[in-house]
């Protein structure tokens, strides 16, 4: 009955554009830590192709591959479950932790994907959420 009810939850909670975002590792009430986030439900799904939302925020200040500071970011990746490899194709940027206000800056990366990593941020949960995303993937 409790699944059920879970179920009929982020249904209605989808329904209505909301983002049920599943916290991998950090605090997302805590702007001082390093925080990742993915959205359990893919965007798209071609194949051994899924693509996601994940959103990162950092503690400190860092810069993206533009060299724009940022806090934090809110990105679409796709996993690649063939080669088990996740790679950004979009990133909006925004300068203060928590995803807080209007984007700075979103670049498009579908011509030249970024690999997604969380460089600095220990344990690193690149792999756990590569499992994770792909684990019901036929690649």
């Amino acid at each position: 009955m409790r699944r059920w009810l879970v179920c009929l939850a982020l249904m209605a909670c989808q329904a209505h554009g909301e983002t049920q975002w599943f916290t991998v590792t950090g605090n997302p009430a805590d702007a001082s830590v390093d925080t990742v986030q993915v959205d359990p439900v893919a965007t798209k799904i071609e194949g051994a192709r899924k693509t996601m939302k994940v959103r990162v925020s950092r503690a400190r200040s860092r810069l993206n591959w533009e060299n724009v500071p940022y806090r934090s970011y809110e990105s679409k990746v796709v996993f690649d479950c063939r080669v088990r490899k996740a790679s950004y194709v979009i990133a909006s940027f925004y300068a203060t932790p928590l995803w807080e206000g209007a984007p700075q800056k979103t670049t498009d990366y579908s011509g030249n994907p970024r690999p997604m990593q969380f460089v600095g941020i220990e344990p690193n949960p690149t792999a756990r959420i590569i499992r994770a995303a792909c684990r019901s993937s036929t690649g």
